[in-house]
């Protein structure tokens, strides 16, 4: 039950304006799904899943309002059953995705609604009550969140158990589409960023990390670590000649 609370308070901030007050790193389920790891008791493995379902939304944007798919109810909600039903990083991802795009209503509608508030605040602004136009900005948000994203996600933790038995009677070809499905959609989000960095200046950059891991084996952390000594030594030749 509190765990079920707790993640129901991360997917309503997760979409509520304060989670962007300084950077937008709850609208990515690698942080608000490891907030939910932390919650539930499991951040290694819930980190993992929530890296897994991050993926396809590695090259998310929301350009002029548009929401092709809710990120911020996916991310906490998506691990979070993951972790309650037992299922693998590839099936969550697939099962996280496919939540976040019915969940693509919801977030119309907080848009929707919350443009009532706007409505408000400048009618207590004509009557001079700012206190009333800042509680108009900041306060019912919250609450439409909590009913939109923060209550659908408590009732689906709740009964993440019984979604994992429910998924067990499924035959294994579907499980198996699962599986394949969640392990295709990285590579559509990692598409979808090369798109924005197919730079001439940028690719070969792509192509030596992609090198350095596949033919010499490099983890992660020493590709990062690669990167980063190239950007200084870059920085710092452009400063000389400067």
């Amino acid at each position: 039950m509190i765990q079920a609370i707790l993640v129901a308070l991360i997917a309503t901030i997760s979409t509520w304006w304060f989670s962007h007050t300084i950077t937008r790193t709850w609208l990515y389920p690698i942080w608000s799904g490891f907030l939910v790891a932390i919650v539930m008791g499991e951040p290694l493995k819930g980190m993992q899943i929530a890296a897994a379902i991050n993926l396809p939304y590695v090259g998310f944007i929301t350009a002029g309002g548009s929401m092709p798919s809710n990120a911020m109810f996916a991310g906490p909600v998506g691990t979070a059953l993951a972790l309650k039903a037992g299922l693998d990083a590839a099936t969550a991802t697939t099962v996280a995705t496919t939540i976040g795009a019915f969940a693509v209503m919801t977030w119309n509608a907080y848009m929707s609604i919350n443009s009532i508030w706007v409505d408000l605040a400048e009618k207590f602004l004509n009557a001079g009550n700012i206190k009333m136009v800042r509680a108009m900005n900041y306060v019912p948000s919250f609450f439409v969140s909590l009913v939109l994203n923060g209550i659908p996600a408590f009732l689906i933790v709740l009964n993440g158990a019984a979604f994992g038995k429910v998924l067990e009677t499924f035959p294994q070809w579907i499980m198996d589409v699962f599986k394949i499905a969640g392990s295709i959609l990285p590579a559509l989000g990692i598409g979808m960023l090369l798109n924005y960095l197919a730079k001439d200046k940028i690719m070969p950059f792509f192509f030596i990390g992609f090198a350095l891991t596949k033919f010499m084996g490099l983890t992660t952390m020493m590709v990062t670590f690669v990167g980063a000594m190239i950007a200084l030594l870059i920085y710092q030749f452009q400063k000389e000649a400067e």
